[in-house]
């Protein structure tokens, strides 16, 4: 059985019938769009989508920062007068 991502569901043919009401139920959460019971796709909001896309821009910049944090003993002290 496939796993579920999603708190609510609809089948494939609702939203064929009226796909803009089904994007004013998603709201700010995931949607599940089944086709003969089985997850076809997910819709999401704009502020859903939004909110993890900044979720993972921000993984990329801690990731880095924390490999960049190991060579920190070996960073070289520079004087600003030197540049």
């Amino acid at each position: 059985m496939d796993a579920l991502l999603a708190k609510t569901s609809i089948g494939i043919s609702e939203l064929r019938e009226a796909p803009a009401r089904v994007f004013e139920q998603a709201g700010d959460e995931a949607l599940v769009v089944l086709n003969h019971n089985k997850p076809a796709g997910y819709i999401v909001s704009q502020v859903w989508m939004e909110r993890v896309l900044d979720a993972l821009a921000d993984r990329v910049v801690a990731d880095k920062a924390n490999a960049r944090l190991s060579t920190l003993k070996s960073a070289r002290v520079i004087d600003p007068s030197d540049l």
